[in-house]
């Protein structure tokens, strides 16, 4: 039996070395195509003094009467080996988008709940490694304060953990755009003033709004009660055929939302008829608004541009899946070539 040849070496270095490139312009063009990754933790938490009312709900819950001023106090924790500067800031509660809450920008001047917070002391605070320190605030409630719920928050963030990203190359005719991302906490401060809590809805009307993907309605939505308010109901255009149901999470008294329901991508321009209808306080009362809203030519003009942007803008990630696939496939047949040089021919 004859032995078998082997193919030369340096054609199988070269067939390895083509390999290797390949799968090193794969893995840079996954790594570009990724989303940045954001850490999970920020190091350090906050809570309630153990011990103090309430503290087993993680934020802070009493009762308070008009003209009161209550004393508080939250534990500051440093989970890391190093030393952290942690600011804290009272905010506002809002409505979010859906209902639900959200809270006011750290680095506004508070107007409603929020100004009720004294924090001390109100700059940083240093917490050491591995340690935790208390922080005492006062909370004083309005002489002249309405019954009911009423919601704030403290924010606490590192200043030091920013990051910054920027997009754009800049130069010539083109815009640069700087992003520092701050992640933060809210510890929720609830207030609970004597007299009636109930809740309120009232919707105002309906309005459009272009957005990459369509046209959205925005339906205004507050609550002027003095109890958080939650329902489920819909959305109808009867001249399109058109209805979605509206969700609504638990909006805080005084608080007010447009919500976005998705319409279509191509409305034509003109004046349209909606009806609107929420049940809310476990479906013992009912929220509705029935009117027209307009859409002009500007809306459709906006919603032309911002389609083509969208369009422009998913392009690129399915083009760039495309040409990970050709290589992939690329890479796969070089590998069955390689396998089949480095096989010994066998011959009787």
């Amino acid at each position: 039996m004859a032995q078998g040849t082997q193919r030369p070496l340096t054609k199988l270095t070269s067939i390895a070395a083509a390999l290797l490139g390949f799968a090193a312009l794969l893995t840079a063009l996954l790594a570009l195509s990724a989303p940045l990754a954001h850490a999970d933790t920020t190091g350090f938490t906050a809570q309630p003094l153990p011990g103090s009312p309430n503290a087993t709900l993680g934020f802070f819950k009493f009762n308070a009467a008009a003209g009161t001023t209550v004393p508080r106090t939250l534990l500051l924790t440093n989970h890391t080996g190093k030393a952290k500067v942690i600011r804290l800031a009272a905010c506002d509660g809002l409505a979010a988008v859906f209902g639900g809450v959200a809270y006011s920008d750290s680095n506004k001047q508070p107007h409603a709940v929020g100004s009720w917070i004294q924090l001390l002391p109100r700059t940083g605070v240093a917490v050491p490694p591995n340690s935790s320190i208390e922080v005492p605030f006062e909370v004083k409630v309005p002489t002249d304060v309405t019954s009911g719920v009423h919601l704030g928050g403290i924010a606490l963030w590192e200043p030091a953990a920013a990051t910054t990203s920027n997009s754009g190359t800049g130069g010539g005719n083109k815009a640069t755009t700087k992003i520092i991302m701050v992640t933060r906490m809210v510890l929720t401060v609830l207030v609970t003033t004597p007299g009636p809590a109930v809740p309120e809805l009232a919707i105002s009307g309906v309005r459009t709004e272009a957005r990459p993907d369509g046209m959205y309605t925005l339906v205004a939505i507050a609550n002027d009660g003095t109890a958080p308010a939650s329902g489920q109901g819909t959305i109808s255009i009867p001249s399109e055929g058109f209805q979605q149901p509206i969700t609504l999470g638990d909006m805080i008294p005084q608080s007010s939302t447009g919500y976005p329901v998705k319409w279509m991508t191509d409305p034509t321009k003109g004046t349209y008829q909606a009806q609107v209808e929420i049940r809310y306080a476990n479906g013992t009362k009912v929220a509705t608004w029935s009117g027209n809203f307009t859409v002009g030519q500007a809306a459709i003009k906006t919603l032309a541009n911002r389609l083509v942007v969208a369009t422009t803008t998913h392009k690129r990630p399915w083009l760039m899946y495309g040409l990970i696939g050709v290589l992939l496939l690329v890479v796969v047949i070089m590998g069955f070539a390689l396998l089949r040089r480095r096989r010994p021919a066998s011959s009787s």
